[in-house]
């Protein structure tokens, strides 16, 4: 990876085990605010667990990044003063949580939207649904956009201020 990478778990990723293979120039910033070329970058990872599921525990060296929605929630109050938001999961918007080829919805986050709602950021970047019905939407100023599904333009989105 290029350096500086700014580095978030996605869902089947093990935060756990990454400082011990970041290496040189990558800085994983969960949970944190950082500036970058003036503007001020929130990090969120990972998704939230559904309600009344348990986490999974039974492998002892891997397990995904399956958060309690009470802690997921207070992590993302944490973001203050945001103006790009960049987190794994989606905010808990309907076009950009369905997945077309699962025929669902999967889980979004109602703090993500929320603070969007209330901050305005001028960008939300996400993935984790493969193939969203809407790959972007616009909630007040904010462009939510999710970065992960590139296979159809097989370009990467690239933000530019």
């Amino acid at each position: 990876m290029t350096a500086p990478t700014y580095a978030i778990a996605g869902n089947v990723d093990s935060p756990d085990l990454w400082p011990e293979f970041a290496g040189q120039g990558v800085r994983i910033v969960e949970g944190e605010v950082v500036e970058i070329g003036g503007l001020r970058f929130g990090f969120m990872g990972g998704v939230v667990l559904p309600a009344g599921a348990p986490p999974r525990r039974k492998n002892p060296v891997w397990r995904p990044y399956l958060r309690q929605r009470e802690e997921f929630d207070e992590a993302v109050g944490k973001l203050t003063d945001v103006q790009v938001l960049c987190s794994h999961a989606p905010p808990a918007f309907p076009e950009l949580t369905y997945d077309v080829i699962a025929r669902r919805h999967e889980l979004g986050s109602t703090a993500l939207r929320e603070l969007i709602t209330r901050q305005q950021p001028r960008w939300s970047v996400f993935g984790h649904v493969h193939q969203p019905l809407s790959p972007r939407l616009r909630a007040g100023r904010t462009e939510c956009r999710n970065v992960g599904h590139f296979k159809v333009t097989e370009r990467p989105y690239v933000l530019r201020w």
